[in-house]
């Protein structure tokens, strides 16, 4: 019979078997590590990715998810649809403003302080057209631009509208964020308007208050978009990220070192400031999702930019699915410069009075806008050309009428090619009596030219053809006076149901843009082989020069994919237009057409 142990001593011995707690400790350590090592000598495949924004949102205090095209997303980022964004915007409104209310009480005495009689007036200029569908507003976006005044008027209330002083003392205690459209002063109107929108679409779907410097002039030019809110900024620049005040900003090269420092297991850097473009654009990286959950964190950031970069927004995986639902007929950029680019009453009292002296009284509208871009040698050289090329598309395409004995006159460019055409602009033109041609160029050849032909020689129809031009300077001026003239003609060749334009020109892109035509593009380049006149593909305006390859190092799906591969109504631009640049393909969802 062998010797019983007694109950306590087996309890000892148990207990005396259990590793101690610091080997445990050093244990799991070991492991962590070396699965650390794993990843980073393995790279960052598709399960990294996850990884990365688990860390990003520990640091962060923000939540992920995986839901669309396999990628991460951060939920204070995404939004599947429009109700959810408009709900987002709702709660970052409620957590700037907390106990405050900051609601506009009397909205009437605001906008006697900010007249703006475009508000109203604008949209009956586009209704009026016999040759062009309609675009109507789009209630989807007219709402969430409503929900977004509420968070714009409640953060600049909330800093007593001393958003420079708020930013110098690198204040946060009101939990508002802040993106500032920039870029250079000497920038034309075009360059200015358009890469603007693309910011504000930025800061509606990121919950940031958008600001201009007023050096821009936008603020002085458009009416405030904003109810009871304001978007100028510092005339002084103070805090804008010029060389004195460099010391203020984080580079984006930089912000992209502590991503990746974060990636591979460091601390995060806080920043306040990040600029988040490079000179006339965001920089390639930007269009990121893991990039993008980083600069959410961001209290400000800075676009210096002068391209409109707009339709590489929707190529952000986590952007798409609601600006898709915001915007299913692809024509943001329409619905935009007419919603908030609304021109002033100095600029609107020059667009009323063209249009009673030359446009109103038309049947048909048709806008020319010549550039020159090398000024007057490129001129001297090409505008008998352009003059050339001009008519044979206005006459091939049933735009202007034929005049007797105008085989004797001119000689019509062998290759015109109007794709795209509609019956009404091509095959079957609609009877005219009287058609008014608006021109903007620096220089009056065309007009000549046009006013010599009709003027001596009377449409076979007898129909009545009006050649008006309103300003011609040769060189191209800046300031406040040059970009009102600009606006104007802008907006008076936006009136037009058919739009002629010469490439490269975001001159000729606004007024498309205002106008939702799709221009003939008149090439006048001698070594080209492409066709004096070609309709473009689309009403949006062309993004220049941009990169058409993702560059996502923490995305491996999307790195160095083509964009258009990715996002198919995301196209190249016409070579006649824009060699290197992408535009969304724009859809018409209606089938109206104005009586």
């Amino acid at each position: 019979m062998g010797l019983k142990m007694p109950r306590r001593s087996l309890s000892i011995s148990r207990k005396q078997l259990k590793p101690p707690v610091w080997f445990c400790r050093a244990l799991l350590l070991v492991v962590a590590l070396l699965a650390l090592t794993t990843i980073l000598l393995l790279g960052f495949d598709q399960y990294s990715q996850p990884k990365l924004l688990d860390v990003a949102s520990s640091l962060f205090g923000t939540k992920t998810d995986v839901r669309y095209s396999g990628s991460p997303v951060d939920t204070n980022e995404i939004f599947p649809d429009v109700p959810a964004l408009i709900e987002a915007i709702r709660k970052a409104t409620e957590r700037a403003g907390g106990d405050a209310d900051f609601h506009l009480a009397d909205r009437k005495r605001w906008h006697e302080r900010n007249p703006c009689k475009s508000r109203t007036e604008l949209e009956p200029f586009y209704t009026r057209r016999r040759f062009v569908k309609h675009v109507n507003p789009n209630p989807k976006w007219e709402i969430v631009l409503s929900e977004y005044e509420k968070l714009h008027r409640t953060c600049i209330r909330k800093v007593g509208f001393n958003v420079d002083e708020y930013f110098l003392a690198r204040n946060h205690s009101t939990g508002c964020k802040f993106v500032v459209a920039g870029g250079p002063i000497w920038a034309g109107l075009g360059n200015k308007v358009l890469p603007t929108i693309a910011v504000l679409v930025y800061a509606v779907l990121t919950q940031r208050v958008l600001l201009v410097p007023n050096a821009s002039l936008l603020p002085k030019l458009m009416c405030e978009p904003f109810e009871g809110s304001s978007w100028g900024i510092d005339t002084k620049e103070r805090y804008t990220p010029v060389e004195t005040h460099e010391n203020l900003w984080t580079s984006y090269k930089e912000f992209e070192e502590m991503v990746d420092m974060v990636s591979s297991g460091k601390n995060r850097t806080k920043f306040y400031g990040v600029r988040a473009a490079n000179w006339c654009q965001p920089v390639a990286r930007f269009f990121c999702d893991v990039e993008q959950a980083f600069y959410n964190q961001i209290p400000w950031l800075y676009f210096t930019s002068c391209v409109n970069f707009l339709p590489k927004l929707f190529a952000i995986p986590a952007f798409r699915p609601v600006l898709e639902d915001l915007f299913p007929d692809n024509m943001a950029t329409i619905h935009l410069v007419r919603s908030i680019m609304k021109p002033s009453d100095a600029v609107w009292e020059r667009v009323l009075n063209v249009d009673k002296m030359y446009l109103k009284t038309a049947d048909r509208r048709l806008g020319v806008q010549i550039r020159y871009r090398d000024s007057k040698p490129q001129f001297e050289r090409y505008h008998d050309m352009v003059n050339g090329n001009v008519l044979g598309c206005a006459l091939r395409s049933g735009i202007l009428p034929s005049v007797n004995g105008s085989t004797n006159l001119f000689s019509l460019p062998p290759r015109v090619s109007l794709n795209g055409d509609s019956d009404a602009n091509s095959s079957h033109p609609l009877p005219t009596k009287q058609t008014s041609v608006f021109i903007t160029s620096l220089f009056s050849s065309l007009r000549d030219h046009l006013s010599n032909l009709y003027h001596r020689n009377p449409p076979k129809s007898g129909d009545v053809v009006g050649i008006y031009q309103l300003s011609q300077g040769a060189i191209q001026g800046f300031g406040l006076e040059e970009d009102t003239q600009a606006l104007s003609e802008i907006l008076c060749l936006s009136f037009s149901d058919d739009l002629f334009v010469t490439p490269l020109s975001t001159f000729g892109g606004l007024a498309q843009a205002y106008g939702a035509l799709t221009p003939y593009f008149i090439e006048y380049r001698d070594d080209s082989k492409l066709p004096p006149c070609e309709r473009g593909q689309t009403m949006d305006p062309c993004y220049q020069d941009p990169q058409k390859t993702y560059t996502c190092p923490h995305d491996p799906d999307l790195d160095g994919r083509v964009i258009s591969d990715v996002v198919p109504y995301i196209v190249d631009c016409p070579v006649v237009d824009v060699p290197n640049g992408l535009q969304m393909m724009t859809r018409d969802l209606t089938d109206r057409i104005p009586s």
